[in-house]
């Protein structure tokens, strides 16, 4: 059986200078206050914060804090998503060596959140600075949900800047549950659920310096279907709100192109995932079969343990077939690379069934 690597892109974004600035809470002593051994990976980094902090806004800040003090801004040294093989890795890399571009606190932020009780989401878009459109490059930022309410963050511009070229360390708690209609001044989602406004704003309206919307969206129940989606669902939806919304308008098309490609890579990746979990089934069949057959050809055969071994054998093979009829095709994984595989699954499921009657 064939297995299919799954695909990973990403949208790379840079700092700015925010202009508003304050430090409501002391972030470098909250952030010296973590055990360095709890940050090595997201589950135990999200599971000490939520046993320090039964509050889920003091986690949030406490997590929000150490991405600023300790995560440095890797403009010069820009990692493509495309050398690991999940966003798993990719997390635990950023955490690891303590170096992102916007993509990699993001995910960390979303990483981290979720596996301490704060659900929590990776916002893709691009910018606008001091009016002028920031049309090269896409910026990743996130949304999180506290207490039933979901809130703005970005960890990205809450660190630091780039000025000239160079990175320097600044904290701002402006983007640590940032309202709306201010960041909305700056920062245009590719998907107007994440605007998290009444009444969102069209990439053209953004793009020609507005940002009041004029047409009423109930972003609360669009909120509540998105948590019920699978991620398929979740990423077909996606694009067609941001299109709907004129996310392919020219003067952003190549930064919406490639937040497409990775959209359909997540699509893509979760047809692999069936891809290879149907495989798995069929692999596993195929071993139950071969031990039947060895026992099959023994001096004295046990019928009743031949059976068991079939029935367990063709109970895979159901299972993978019923996981191979559900993929679709995606630039990776081809009609016939699928039909491929439900061919073998068919083979194994008549060579089980014709045994089964043979006993």
């Amino acid at each position: 059986m064939m297995f299919r690597r799954l695909l990973i892109c990403w949208i790379t974004g840079v700092l700015f200078l925010s202009g508003a600035f304050s430090q409501d809470w002391n972030s470098d002593s909250l952030a010296l206050s973590i055990p360095a051994d709890v940050t090595a990976s997201p589950e135990d980094f999200g599971l000490y914060l939520k046993n320090r902090f039964p509050d889920q806004t003091e986690r949030v800040k406490a997590l929000f804090s150490w991405l600023a003090s300790h995560i440095i801004y890797d403009f010069n040294h820009i990692e493509s998503l495309n050398r690991f093989e999940s966003m798993d890795e990719f997390v635990l890399y950023t955490m690891k060596n303590e170096k992102a571009v916007c993509q990699g606190y993001a995910e960390v932020f979303t990483a981290v959140c979720n596996r301490m009780g704060v659900p929590a989401i990776t916002v893709h878009g691009y910018n606008r600075i001091e009016g002028r459109l920031k049309n090269d490059l896409g910026h990743a930022w996130n949304v999180a949900r506290i207490d039933d309410n979901w809130f703005l963050f970005d960890p990205t511009w809450g660190s630091g800047y780039v000025d000239n070229g160079r990175y320097h360390k600044r904290f701002d708690t402006f983007y640590f549950m940032t309202p709306p209609d201010s960041l909305i001044e700056s920062h245009m989602p590719f998907d107007p659920i994440w605007q998290l406004r009444d009444y969102p704003i069209t990439h053209d309206q953004f793009i020609d310096g507005g940002s009041h919307g004029t047409i009423y969206y109930n972003f609360s129940d669009s909120l509540i279907l998105y948590c019920s989606q699978d991620e398929d669902e979740r990423a077909e939806g996606t694009l067609k709100r941001a299109e709907g919304i004129h996310a392919n308008r020219e003067e952003i098309y190549r930064i919406y192109r490639n937040y497409y490609d990775y959209v359909v890579n997540i699509k893509c990746n979760i047809e692999i995932t069936r891809y290879n979990e149907s495989s798995t089934s069929l692999r596993d069949a195929i071993d139950r079969f071969n031990e039947f057959q060895e026992i099959r050809n023994r001096r004295d055969p046990d019928r009743q343990q031949q059976r068991a071994l079939l029935e367990v054998a063709g109970s895979l093979v159901h299972q993978s077939l019923t996981i191979a009829r559900g993929i679709n095709t995606c630039p990776s994984l081809s009609r016939q690379e699928i039909q491929r595989l439900i061919r073998q699954i068919s083979e194994v499921d008549d060579a089980v069934l014709c045994s089964l009657r043979s006993l």
